[in-house]
């Protein structure tokens, strides 16, 4: 009798044991790096009215509308759960269009004495930056169905709010004049995508997917300005605008990193992270790799950082950027306990920044010394997993050289490209810690 009861009490709890493993799913620790290219439509109906309502051109310069421009995407995403995710990207968008045609010069008396060739050009540049959320659409599907469709195919849904900066170069050149006009706006976009792709390459710890995205985002500005704080409109009547709303659609290829299973290291507290830093110390953003020392102290926790960043004529044609960001920070729990993620953070930072303008010739260089200070939220995952820092660095003033044809100048002044002694500034970073 003993026995008996002693075998059914084994299998009993035998079987808990198997439902609990079988129940215990394997931890969701996704980052992944994409980046994509393709056609974005927009709506550019009136840019035709800037040449034949002002100039009257009569050969009809330019009066195709802007339909078209080409797209480049790049997204960092962290997925913390099986459907959710969050993320940052940055996509620029690139048009150009050319013109060559005839011009004559006459006589007092209407004789056609000489003819040459004038050539126009219309440039569009828009950079983007913003955050997004996302959704996994084939893990939900296959969850509430409890049917493999996908497989290995994997559908995201995306969506956000980007910060949007236009600059439209309009030129003429001909051997007796050349005009350039630059315009610029800023603006506040949205956009969503739909992503679906499949790997072609797998490792132990990643893959690598090819996919295809569309999407449609929502850019318009209002009336663009130029430099002088002039107004771009056509005989004091109808303000131009930039539209750059709707669908884009492209190939993208992405590396991911794959789900890991509970093990004995996920108990250890993660003392490192590597994430992506959008403006910040840097200006323009670097990539950052971090280190803390005392993680587990319910206290002050201590960390350096080092970073770099090299940026040549993307995402904007005429400048070329290189920054190696340096910094001190130090973290305290808002809960005096070292699992509570949300952290206060309090930095200071020294940057070396590198600048060259390719539209002079020759192209102008200019190096950047300075100092930062950090203060912000930081929400730093006490095991491995998400890294998110919303931070306010205002840029102090340091030492510049800049570089002419004749020499080079070295002073004490601004760091930053507003003229401001002490730039405010703000920084976004997303990434993870192990």
């Amino acid at each position: 009798m003993h026995k008996r009861l002693f075998v059914l009490l084994f299998f009993t709890n035998l079987l808990g044991l198997k439902g609990q493993i079988e129940k215990q799913k394997p931890r969701v620790s996704e980052l992944d790096f994409s980046y994509s290219t393709g056609y974005q439509h927009v709506r550019m109906e009136n840019m035709n009215r800037y040449y034949l309502d002002t100039f009257a051109k009569p050969n009809d310069i330019f009066t195709k509308n802007v339909h078209h421009t080409l797209s480049r995407n790049f997204q960092l995403c962290y997925h913390f759960s099986h459907y959710f995710g969050i993320g940052m990207m940055a996509k620029t968008d690139l048009f150009q269009m050319d013109h060559s045609s005839p011009t004559y010069v006459m006589d007092e008396v209407g004789t056609i004495t000489d003819t040459f060739s004038t050539k126009s050009q219309l440039n569009f540049r828009k950079a983007s930056i913003g955050l997004f959320g996302a959704f996994d659409l084939g893990e939900f599907v296959q969850t509430k169905t409890k049917q493999a469709y996908f497989k290995k195919w994997k559908a995201n849904v995306l969506g956000g709010a980007s910060i949007d900066l236009y600059n439209i170069e309009l030129g003429s050149t001909s051997p007796y004049f050349s005009h350039n006009y630059l315009y610029f706006a800023p603006c506040i976009g949205g956009f969503a995508q739909l992503k679906i792709n499949y790997p072609i390459f797998s490792w132990k710890f990643a893959e690598m997917r090819l996919g295809l995205n569309l999407g449609y985002q929502f850019s318009k500005t209002k009336t663009l300005r130029t430099d002088q704080s002039g107004d771009w409109i056509v005989y004091g009547k109808y303000p131009i605008n930039a539209d750059f709303s709707g669908i884009n659609l492209g190939l993208g290829l992405s590396i991911e990193l794959t789900d890991h299973k509970f093990s004995a290291r996920d108990n250890a507290p993660s003392k490192n992270a590597l994430y992506l830093d959008v403006f910040g110390q840097s200006t323009y953003g670097s990539f950052i790799y971090e280190r803390i020392f005392n993680v587990e102290s319910t206290r002050a926790q201590h960390a350096l950082s080092v970073g770099f960043m090299r940026l040549n004529r993307i995402p904007w044609d005429y400048l070329g950027v290189l920054s190696i960001p340096l910094a001190y920070n130090a973290y305290f729990d808002f809960n005096r306990t070292k699992n509570k993620p949300s952290k206060l953070e309090l930095g200071f930072g020294l940057t070396a920044l590198g600048i060259t303008s390719f539209d002079y010739d020759p192209n102008q260089k200019t190096q950047y010394l300075y100092p930062s200070l950090r203060f912000g939220y930081c929400y730093h995952s006490y095991h491995s997993g998400l890294l998110f820092k919303a931070t306010f660095t205002p840029l102090l003033p340091g030492f510049v050289r800049e570089e002419f044809m004749s020499g080079h100048e070295t002073y004490f002044g601004s760091a930053g490209f507003f003229d401001e002694y002490v730039m405010p500034w703000v920084g976004l970073s997303i990434g993870k810690t192990f």
